[in-house]
């Protein structure tokens, strides 16, 4: 009897004292057990989810899980999987998982053992190496394109400036056209490796109204309205002040080119208790797909026609260099909110 009491609490002790989730599982999915980190994570407790099938995996997700059971019932093992699961709010995580058969006395296969845990931080850092990659590589090839461009494109400018004086309406779309391509060489040079930066003290308040005040024009050609709400402790801030001006910019034209009838375009600036600076810019526009928000801020990838994506790679680029966090909220037919967080620095 000592020796089953002390195995028990071995046991008691491997299943709810380890950092990942354990499930055991039928094979039909009905759930048997679950342990302390599985409860804390999914928000079900043990009472509430043990006889219920599958309730932490999406319905869609449902076939594809009962093959995988298939493979278990065979003996098989899996290990590795990531998947997307569902807490009892409705609210979904990614979780690394791995499966295991459960077998009787007579070596058949009767349950799955599901060991698995959150990786849905490791995932988005990942995904930021990944964007912060492909931005280092586009933005070493834009400098070569864009250095090999604006010397004969200046040339073209300065000649087609020459032959305006005859007052040809051709020349003025060639003029534009060429304004085109300058606008888009300057977006490559953006995108190439920033030289190192200078930091200094700025009123943010102050930053915030300048590029509001020079925004204004673009404004009134979009039949938008900018309005401004910040925060009377949000004070001095150490940045980059031209990329921070840089990024405004960008993020205001997006939002007012996102309300082809017009609009209010907001801009709020708090501090958080924890003394990070947040920036958020909130359009009315049509929104952005479901599809399209995990490439935002790919160079070349835009939801505009004439689009070149490369005005929001540039903002990540800027919110990288300053350690910020930039983050996108979007309805269809209501609008965008972009977020962007600073950290404080000394």
């Amino acid at each position: 009897m000592p020796q089953l009491y002390n195995a028990l609490q071995l046991y008691n002790a491997l299943f709810n004292q380890t950092s990942d989730c354990v499930a055991v599982i039928r094979l039909d999915g009905r759930m048997l057990e679950v342990n302390k980190t599985f409860e804390e994570l999914h928000q079900w407790r043990l009472e509430e989810i043990v006889g219920t099938v599958l309730p932490m995996v999406p319905d869609e997700t449902k076939p594809a899980v009962y093959q995988l059971f298939d493979h278990i019932s065979q003996g098989s093992e899996i290990a590795g999987l990531d998947i997307l699961l569902l807490r009892k709010d409705g609210s979904s995580f990614w979780a690394n998982v791995s499966l295991y058969p459960l077998k009787n006395e007579e070596g058949a296969v009767v349950a799955c053992l599901g060991i698995g845990r959150d990786v849905t931080e490791k995932r988005r850092a990942e995904e930021a190496l990944r964007k912060s990659e492909k931005l280092s590589v586009v933005g070493e090839l834009a400098a070569g394109i864009a250095h090999e461009i604006r010397n004969p494109l200046t040339s073209l400018k300065g000649f087609m400036q020459l032959l305006k004086e005859q007052n040809t309406h051709y020349i003025d779309i060639m003029l534009s056209e060429l304004e085109r391509i300058n606008n888009i060489v300057n977006e490559f040079m953006s995108m190439a490796k920033p030289h190192s930066i200078r930091f200094v003290k700025v009123n943010l308040p102050t930053v915030i109204e300048e590029i509001v005040s020079f925004m204004q024009p673009q404004a009134l050609l979009h039949n938008a309205e900018i309005t401004i709400q910040l925060q009377n402790r949000l004070g001095f801030f150490w940045c980059e002040p031209n990329q921070i001006k840089q990024l405004l910019m960008n993020l205001l034209k997006n939002a007012m080119e996102a309300m082809p009838d017009g609009g209010e375009v907001r801009i709020e600036a708090y501090r958080e208790e924890d003394e990070t600076i947040v920036l958020q810019v909130t359009d009315h526009g049509k929104g952005i797909p479901e599809e399209g928000m995990a490439r935002l801020g790919e160079p070349f990838y835009s939801l505009k026609e004439n689009g070149t994506g490369l005005g929001l790679a540039v903002c990540h680029r800027i919110v990288e260099a300053h350690n910020g966090r930039l983050t996108f909220r979007s309805q269809l037919g209501k609008g965008t909110a972009v977020e962007i967080a600073f950290p404080t620095t000394d």
